[in-house]
C-alpha cells in the first residue's frame, strides 16, 4: 500500500503542466498609510487620559532603509490617496502628520517583520507632535494590519486649564506635551481604507495587490 502511495505522488509530480506551488514565492502588497491629528478640542477632554509608563516598545521593529529587501518606501508620486489628502484640510480639522506606503512581501505573523514609524517619516510636527511606534502587515487566514503607535503632542494653550482640572492635575504640574495611543489589531481587504479611530489622532491604511 506504501508504494502504491508514493507512485501516486511521483505520478502527480510528473503530470505535464502541472504547476507545484512554490512557498517562497510570496505575494506582495502595498501598504499605504495616512496619519493624523484631530484640531477639535473636545477630544482632550471627552475622556480620561491615563499617563503611560515608558515608550511604546519598538525594539522588535526595523526601519524602512535597512530593509531594502524586504520592505521598500513608495516613491511620493506614486501614492495613491491623494484625493483623501487633499480633503483633509485644517479648517475641516484635520492636521497631515505624515503619508507614505512601502512594499513588501505578505508573510505570517511570526515572519512579517513589524517597520518602525518614528519622527523622520514626518510631513510635518516632527517636533511639537512626534509619532514613535510601528505598523506590521500580515496573512494568516485573513490580511491584518497591527498598529501601535504613539502621540505625544504638545498641549494647546487654550485648554491647559481645563485639561489639567479634566486630568485632577495640579496645573502648575501639568507638563508641556501629553502622549496618546493607538494600538490595534484591523482585518484588511485589498483595496479598501480602514479607519483606525481615536479622539485626538487617527490612521488611514489600505493594503493592495502588487503585481510580481
Amino acid at each position: 500500500m506504501k508504494k502504491l502511495f508514493s507512485s501516486l505522488i511521483i505520478l502527480l509530480f510528473l503530470q505535464p503542466g502541472l504547476v507545484v506551488a512554490n512557498p517562497s514565492n510570496e505575494p506582495r502588497v502595498q501598504i499605504e498609510v495616512i496619519i493624523f491629528q484631530s484640531l477639535a478640542l473636545r477630544g482632550w477632554t471627552e475622556e480620561y487620559w491615563p499617563e503611560f509608563d515608558g515608550i511604546t516598545t519598538t525594539a522588535d521593529a526595523t526601519f524602512f532603509g535597512a530593509l531594502d529587501q524586504y520592505a521598500r518606501l513608495v516613491d511620493a508620486e506614486k501614492l495613491s490617496l491623494k484625493d483623501e489628502i487633499s480633503k483633509m484640510t485644517t479648517d475641516r480639522g484635520y492636521d497631515v502628520l505624515a503619508h507614505f506606503a512601502w512594499q513588501q512581501p505578505l508573510k505570517s505573523r511570526i515572519d512579517a517583520i513589524p517597520l518602525l514609524i518614528e519622527p523622520s517619516i514626518q510631513l510635518r510636527r516632527a517636533e511639537s507632535s512626534p509619532l514613535l511606534g510601528k505598523i506590521r502587515v500580515y496573512q494568516e487566514r485573513f490580511i491584518h494590519a497591527e498598529v501601535n503607535m504613539e502621540l505625544d503632542r504638545q498641549i494647546p494653550v487654550r485648554i491647559r486649564s481645563r485639561f489639567a482640572e479634566h486630568q485632577q492635575i495640579p496645573i502648575d504640574w501639568l507638563p508641556d506635551s501629553w502622549r496618546f495611543k493607538i494600538e490595534e489589531s484591523r482585518r484588511m481587504r485589498f483595496g479598501q481604507l480602514h479607519y483606525l479611530d481615536h479622539p485626538i489622532f487617527g490612521v488611514l491604511i489600505k493594503v493592495d495587490r502588487v503585481a510580481n
